[in-house]
């Protein structure tokens, strides 16, 4: 199951990049049926849609081959905060969410300037409310480094969220960084299924 997702996240990284590619990609052999219910699922818009907030930052958009769709948001935080949620970024989640659904939330980041062996902290990647209290939904903690990869979180709903209540998120002022922010995919997969079968970090 995990190869599956990964493969198909970067597949749909680059279509939603690239329309023109997305109808030559139509064609019977290049999309399983799997992949097209996968897609059925995702509960935002996938793609590289980050706002970026908080102080000590700057963020940029920047075109890089390394990562599907080649489309990326470079933050670079000038100062470590005080809070790790000082700095971030959010994407939104324009869709309904009920109780007990199970979600999957994948992301591709990197820390482009650290060298080989160097890792840096990212304390919180997930989904959370837009608004005060900021209701976690579901998220964790992850370890980066300077090569682009897919990180994960995923979780079962414990309660109804309206459409554009909640959005992706990545805490970034853990440390004074520069982070790659690259696709962000949010996944409903519904009442029935097992989270342990989700990919892990």
């Amino acid at each position: 199951m995990r190869q599956v997702l990964t493969m198909f996240l970067a597949g749909s990284a680059a279509m939603l990049a690239q329309p023109a590619l997305a109808q030559q990609a139509a064609a019977p052999a290049a999309k399983s049926d799997a992949s097209d219910d996968i897609m059925k699922k995702a509960v935002n818009q996938p793609g590289t849609n980050w706002q970026v907030y908080g102080p000590n930052q700057k963020a940029k958009a920047l075109n890089d081959g390394g990562v599907p769709g080649g489309q990326v948001i470079r933050v670079t935080v000038s100062a470590k905060g005080t809070n790790a949620w000082d700095v971030g970024s959010s994407s939104p989640i324009q869709k309904p969410i009920a109780a007990g659904d199970t979600i999957l939330v994948a992301m591709y980041l990197r820390a482009p300037e650290l060298k080989d062996g160097e890792t840096a902290s990212i304390p919180y990647i997930g989904a959370n409310g837009v608004a005060a209290p900021y209701e976690n939904l579901v998220g964790n903690g992850v370890t980066i480094n300077k090569e682009w990869k897919l990180y994960y979180a995923s979780g079962k709903a414990t309660k109804a969220f309206a459409g554009g209540t909640m959005r992706a998120t990545a805490h970034l002022a853990a440390d004074k960084q520069v982070i790659d922010l690259g696709p962000v995919f949010v996944l409903d997969f519904g009442q029935n299924y097992d989270p342990a079968k989700l990919p892990k970090n």
